[in-house]
This record gives structure tokens, sequence and C-alpha cells, in this order.
């Protein structure tokens, strides 16, 4: 089978949308040809068989001029591929529309999220199926949603040591949804001897205002020596986790992947989000601030054997319920 990919970014390098360029690999393995079409591209290394396309938004290109570089990539390679998988842009199915009728292709979504515009119910009708990692992604009701698992690619998330027992991390885009502040006032509760790193970036003006709300709490309760903002690459975020104690999550959206990813690493995760609950054990599911703390207390209570029982449980549950490779492999066989 030949596929047109339609991503937001290929960049290798990117702290949140980097792991899409290993999602391509594997679907030049299990592809033909890979047509990947991004709004924005940098640094990517792909197999020969993957043709990248950009919009050009990395060089200013208005909305209007990429819509048409997109209809002509669309027109242009058209007896290149079989389908269109849109991932995580709902809008892109929209303004495909009019070149996919036309075409008679095929379109489907990866969707994973909470949110609910109107570009994603229009796409219910547009689409041939939807796909989402979990019940929690897919926030509409349809008879097209297929629960597919994430694509963790546990030979790059693998096992790792937990050396530093005081470290403390979470992952994720720097936004209100990601309910940082109640995780430093978990982090409040805790001893002194944690420090906690708190990885990732803040994109839009509403996100850059709740980053400065986080350092005044930082400054105001004295533990900005305590906690590091930073963000990182994913190689760079691989080493963090397999060398963190615990992974702390109050997300509202849907099952984070990079809970998954600290699974994966054999990091165990305490979290307040019912979509990850399933996959945690029942003193880590937490409810507040203060169960987040007494969570991390049990997980300090555990002997070595029983630390290591639980990261090893973890990471199997990763392998045999999100592995890429399976992922990839039952996403061609669906759209096939």
């Amino acid at each position: 089978m030949n596929i047109l990919l339609v991503t937001q970014k290929i960049d290798v390098s990117d702290p949140i949308l980097g792991f899409f360029h290993r999602w391509i690999k594997e679907f030049a393995v299990n592809c033909e040809h890979v047509h990947a079409v991004a709004q924005y591209t940098d640094l990517f290394d792909l197999p020969d068989n993957v043709f990248v396309h950009s919009l050009k938004k990395e060089k200013g290109s208005y909305r209007i001029v990429q819509i048409l570089r997109y209809w002509k990539y669309l027109i242009k390679y058209r007896k290149d591929y079989d389908v269109i998988l849109v991932h995580m842009t709902p809008i892109w199915v929209v303004l495909g529309f009019p070149v996919s009728l036309i075409l008679r292709k095929r379109v489907m979504l990866w969707y994973e999220a909470r949110g609910t515009r109107w570009p994603l119910k229009f796409s219910t009708f547009i689409v041939k199926k939807i796909f989402s990692a979990s019940e929690h992604g897919m926030p509409l009701n349809t008879k097209k949603s297929v629960l597919m698992g994430h694509g963790i690619d546990s030979d790059q998330f693998s096992m790792g040591g937990h050396n530093d027992k005081n470290q403390l991390v979470t992952i994720g885009r720097i936004t209100k949804s990601k309910q940082l502040i109640l995780l430093l006032n978990a982090f409040l509760l805790m001893p002194e001897r944690f420090n906690f790193s708190i990885i990732g970036v803040a994109i839009t003006k509403e996100d850059k205002e709740f980053l400065k709300e986080i350092k005044e709490f930082l400054l105001n309760n004295g533990i900005e020596n305590r906690v590091i903002i930073k963000s990182m690459t994913q190689e760079q975020v691989v080493p963090l986790l397999k060398n963190s104690f615990a992974f702390l999550h109050a997300s509202t959206t849907s099952l984070d992947k990079a809970v998954l990813e600290a699974m994966s690493c054999g990091c165990p995760v305490v979290s307040l989000a019912s979509a990850v609950h399933s996959s945690i054990p029942e003193e880590c599911r937490a409810v507040d601030a203060s169960s987040i703390a007494e969570s991390v207390s049990y997980l300090s209570g555990l002997s070595g054997e029983e630390y290591n029982a639980l990261s090893n449980s973890l990471r199997s549950d990763i392998c045999t319920k999100h592995s890429l490779s399976s992922l990839i492999k039952r996403l061609v066989e669906e759209m096939a």
C-alpha cells in the first residue's frame, strides 16, 4: 500500500511532535511509498521510500498559501498514494475535502485529544475511519471510531536503572490543561529531598502567561532551586526517564504518550487522570494534590525488589498493548 500522511511538523528535534518522525519510519517499513506532508519541516532523516513535502509554515507562508500548496501535493502525487491519513489535525481533513472527493481518495484520521471543535465534527462525515489510542481520545460518539492503543517505541524508551530516588519528572506542553500548579502543590507536601523536573514548552500566548504564573509560584514558595523547567528532545528525555523515581501526571486531556513512554522506561506513574488509571496500580491513582504526595510516599516505601517488579510490569504492559511496530502494522491493515 502507498500512503500520504498529513501532520503538523516533521522535525526529529521537536520536544512535542518529534515522535512522529519515528512513526514515518515505521510506515516506510510497512508501505511501498510514503508521502509525508507537514505544515512545518526541519530536521529529519528518513528512508528512501519516504518523500517529505512542506507547506512552508517554517518560512512564514500564509494559511491560504499553505492550503493551495496542500492541494497541489494531493493532485500532483495522486497516482502515488492509495489513502490519506491525517494526524491529529482534522482541519486538514476539511481543507483537503474538495480535492480528496474529486480524486476519490479514502481519508482517515488519527485523533487522540479532548477538543470537539467544528473541524472534528465535520470530519466525522468525511473520513472512513477515526483512529484513537483509547476510548478517552475520541470525544465524539461515532461508529467510525477504531481504538488502536498508542505507538510507543519501546526500543528507544527502554528500561533504565532509576538510580536517583529523589528525582521526580513530568513531561508535556506547558499549558493549563496539564494542571502543573496542582502537581507543584503536591510537590510541596513531599520531603525536601525530592527534586522535580518539568519538561516542556509554552507554545501559545496563554501558555507563556501560565509559565510566568508557574515561575512566580516557585519563588513564592521557595522551591525555585528544587524545580527545573526546560525543553528537551525525545533523545534527551529518555535518560531522564530512566533515571527518575516517578512520573507525576495531572493532565485533563486524553491518554498522554509521555505517560506511556515513562512506563516503557519502567518509571512508575502517579496520575489523577481517569484515562491513565486503568494502566497503573491502584496505589498510584490519585484524586488530588494530597493523594499524589501519598502515592509518591507509597512508592518510596517499596523495597528494591518490589519497585523493580512494578517497573518490569509497567514495561511489559506497554510492550504488549502499545508497541509502535504493532500499531503501524494494524493501521496499515485497517486502511487497506
